[in-house]
């Protein structure tokens, strides 16, 4: 065997091993990946309860109850006021990125530098760290989420009996307020849902329509007249069907007889659903409350702080859905009359 050949083995055998050992390289470090929560991607689809707790106590308690599922209702001073249905898709996100997290870069491990990430125990007056507790199956996760990271929009994470904090691979997002992941709008009907909705206070009148794909027609009151526009009656329903709350707050909160009234609506919905809106409002606040729904309808049992523009949305007289006579006169097409011509001049 000449020279050149051995030379030339001998390249082969060591490529062939650095290759070799650049592989197990890239598969050792596949394995040593950190999770956050090591054991939840396994266990996700069974978490049936999820709490959130800061400084100012808990912030969520959500449990799972068949398909729906409902978190408790603090009032400002954190006291219990009721259950009420809580966005799954911000859960199911949750617990999905929870699932997924990767520790890719470790940070501090001392407990002075915590507050730098917002992973100081919570038990820290001035922490801005989020305790996310998963449960379900017999089993529990629990961690710290921190503050977004500058560059990434990345969460910082930290277990609670560690000292180590971490960056994730992946954004955490959470709630700022105890509202803010609460089922929205308040009714759960979409807008082609609604078949019927009569103004009975005041200035009365009542749209209608007999299927989900027609639009609203006005009946009795101006039902012959021209309408402003062609969507004017539709508007209606889907500010009905649209309508967001900003605060939750117990039928006994407020007295409602102390308010100034605004509207009044009977609706009625295609699946045989017949209730009462009434909007009232106080200086610069509009309330809503609910009245003549079954008693399983939970979005019957609350008085709803809403926005006062959204409000005065559903406040429409007669004359707000229809052309005034001198409008309607000047959009009738001109009449054209036959001209007599007589003789033509010589």
């Amino acid at each position: 065997m000449n020279r050149s050949l051995v030379v030339l083995v001998a390249m082969t055998i060591l490529a062939c091993g650095a290759g070799y050992w650049l592989l197990q390289s890239n598969l050792n470090s596949q394995d040593s990946v950190q999770k956050a929560l090591p054991s939840l991607s396994d266990s996700a689809a069974s978490v049936d309860r999820v709490t959130l707790t800061n400084a100012t106590g808990v912030l969520l308690n959500a449990r799972r109850d068949g398909d729906r599922w409902q978190t408790e209702v603090y009032s400002d001073d954190s006291t219990q006021i009721g259950m009420f249905p809580v966005e799954r898709e911000k859960l199911a996100n949750l617990v999905n990125a929870l699932a997924q997290a990767e520790l890719i870069e470790p940070k501090t491990n001392k407990k002075s530098n915590y507050h730098h990430l917002g992973l100081q125990d919570i038990s820290a007056n001035d922490s801005l760290a989020t305790l996310v507790t998963l449960g379900g199956n017999g089993k529990s996760w629990q961690i710290l989420v921190g503050n977004h990271s500058s560059i990434g929009n990345k969460s910082y994470l930290r277990q609670p009996k560690q000292t180590q904090a971490w960056l994730s691979d992946r954004t955490v997002d959470l709630p700022l307020t105890n509202s803010e992941w609460l089922q929205q709008p308040i009714l759960p009907f979409d807008e082609t849902d609604l078949s019927s909705i009569s103004r009975i206070d005041g200035d009365a009148w009542q749209i209608v329509r007999t299927e989900p794909d027609e639009g609203f027609v006005l009946t009795g009151r101006g039902e012959n007249q021209a309408l402003k526009y062609a969507g004017v009656l539709d508007a209606i329903a889907l500010n009905v069907a649209g309508l967001h709350f900003e605060q939750l707050m117990p039928l006994s909160s407020l007295e409602w007889e102390t308010l100034d009234p605004m509207v009044m609506l009977d609706v009625s919905t295609a699946y045989g659903h017949a209730f009462r809106i009434e909007l009232a409002q106080q200086q610069d606040s509009a309330y809503l409350r609910i009245s003549n729904a079954t008693p399983r309808d939970y979005w019957a049992n609350w008085i709803y702080k809403v926005a006062k523009f959204n409000a005065e949305q559903l406040n429409k007289n007669l004359a707000d859905f229809l052309l005034e006579k001198a409008q309607e006169e000047a959009q009738q097409p001109i009449r054209s009359y036959p001209i007599d011509e007589g003789e033509s001049p010589r």
